[in-house]
């Protein structure tokens, strides 16, 4: 059996610090009033996903099955998104041609679209397993949870949708916490505590 991989001392220090910041707004009921069909995009790691991702939204967003939730799914969630993702190997005995995972998690999104869902959100998991075994530090799995929305619709051109960004935060005994993270805050507060940026975001500020 797979254990809960339980929070380090420094996604702990990560989480306080959004907190203070006021950067994590815990999700409940009313943020899903009036709200479309909706395609989540995160990672299927089974210590998580059907618990922690899937049960909590159904609940919210569609008690009375009325609404479609659409699973996007891929390892590491938005971190595959990252230009310079360590997740996408250029070339490996397991892909010899290079892991191609952010072209195909954006080709998801865009039939997504095309079938009609024009409302999505992105989670990404603490602790994250692909972090963990990449050796991404807590923080920039942050970064890269809110590039993403910046990848999806202005870099890949899928502009005419909704994304909400969410932290999911999970601890060894299965409590879990899903707070929204908004995007132009995080970007504000960002440019003010830039230190130990993710080069992706890096990029990005400076050219905000």
């Amino acid at each position: 059996m797979n254990e809960r991989i339980p929070l380090s001392e420094e996604e702990i220090e990560v989480i306080a610090r959004l907190d203070k910041a006021g950067l994590l707004h815990d999700l409940d009921k009313e943020h899903f009033r009036g709200k479309e069909d909706v395609g989540a995009i995160f990672c299927p790691d089974g210590r998580w996903a059907i618990r922690g991702v899937i049960e909590p939204f159904i609940d919210m967003y569609d008690k009375k099955n009325t609404l479609c939730f659409l699973p996007l799914t891929e390892f590491g969630g938005t971190l595959i998104l990252d230009s310079d993702s360590p997740l996408l190997e250029k070339g490996s005995e397991q892909f010899p041609e290079g892991n191609k995972g952010d072209i195909l998690l954006i080709g998801k999104i865009k039939k997504a679209v095309k079938m009609g869902y024009k409302a999505f959100c992105h989670i990404n998991h603490l602790p994250c397993g692909m972090g963990r075994a990449f050796n991404i530090p807590p923080m920039h799995i942050v970064d890269s949870l809110v590039m993403a929305k910046h990848r999806i619709k202005t870099m890949e051109g899928i502009g005419k949708i909704t994304i909400a960004s969410f932290l999911q935060i999970g601890d060894g005994n299965g409590h879990v916490r899903i707070a929204r993270i908004p995007f132009e805050d995080f970007l504000i507060w960002r440019k003010d505590n830039a230190d130990g940026a993710s080069l992706a975001m890096q990029r990005m500020l400076a050219m905000s």
